[in-house]
């Protein structure tokens, strides 16, 4: 091993993911629409910093109702940052289907105070003055339009 081996640091960006450390309890709805009627969403999240603080790992369970059937979803999210693109990253693997190069990546940055990604949906999470984080999901219906899908809200556990 060289005696020059120099331990790579982070990006400073990455510390304004701290607002999401922590364990989560999770309680919302999906939105009444083509999808169907609203029904209740609730679960867990937790983030973690992964050793070495490169990487924020998310890890959530969730379970809802769809055409009857209970669903419960589970999932991986790393969400990092890219300096070159000044842009936050995020990848996820869930229990709901296989891995999917294109829909299973997002990137984004801060809105204010929003952390908003953006993929095959956009993903917004907004710390509120009580501590707690809104989360919502929009899918696009236009250019540049989008309308939402589920929200939910994030306590501490």
């Amino acid at each position: 091993m060289s005696e020059n081996f120099e331990m790579p640091v982070p990006d400073p960006a990455l510390r304004r993911l701290d607002f999401l450390l922590g364990t989560w309890n999770l309680t919302g709805s999906t939105v009444e629409g083509p999808m169907g009627p609203s029904v209740p969403i609730t679960g867990s999240e937790t983030f973690e910093w992964m050793e070495g603080g490169f990487f924020l790992v998310h890890r959530w369970q969730s379970t809802f109702e769809a055409g009857g059937v209970s669903v419960v979803d589970t999932g991986y999210e790393f969400l990092d940052y890219e300096p070159g693109t000044a842009r936050y990253r995020t990848h996820f693997f869930n229990s709901l289907g296989p891995y999917d190069h294109d829909a299973s990546k997002y990137h984004g940055g801060f809105e204010g105070e929003a952390l908003v990604v953006t993929g095959p949906a956009r993903i917004v999470r907004t710390p509120g003055q009580d501590g707690s984080i809104t989360v919502e999901s929009l899918v696009q219906i236009g250019d540049d339009e989008w309308a939402p899908i589920m929200t939910y809200i994030l306590t501490r556990a």
